[in-house]
């Protein structure tokens, strides 16, 4: 008598395969979109019923004309030449780390490096 085991999937793949009998589901970003396209129609509506004049601003454009924002993140870097030497550890070739982005030139042939 011979016995032959049948491979069988395990539970995971239990989860897969009723998850995909289920079919196609909608995430909620759709449901997000739908709430927003019908407070869009719903502004548009109300609004169209005020009268001109009466309308609150609503964005920056309207609200201060002419305003220039400033930017959101400025760099304060030290600007500084190829030949000269870290500001902070005094080498030529960096060794703090502070300017990795701008390689140094080696010292001239007078120089001691420092």
């Amino acid at each position: 008598m011979t016995t032959t085991l049948t491979p069988r999937a395990g539970k995971i793949d239990d989860i897969e395969r009723r998850d995909d009998e289920r079919g196609y589901e909608r995430d909620e970003t759709d449901s997000l979109h739908q709430l927003g396209t019908m407070l869009l129609t719903m502004a548009k509506r109300d609004d169209a019923r005020i009268p001109d004049g009466r309308r609150a601003r609503r964005t920056l454009a309207e609200m201060a004309p002419g305003y220039i924002r400033p930017p959101l993140l400025t760099f304060n870097l030290p600007i500084r030449a190829a030949d000269d030497a870290c500001v902070l550890c005094g080498y030529w070739t960096c060794r703090c780390g502070q300017n990795a982005a701008v390689p140094a030139r080696p010292p001239s042939a007078t120089g001691t490096g420092r």
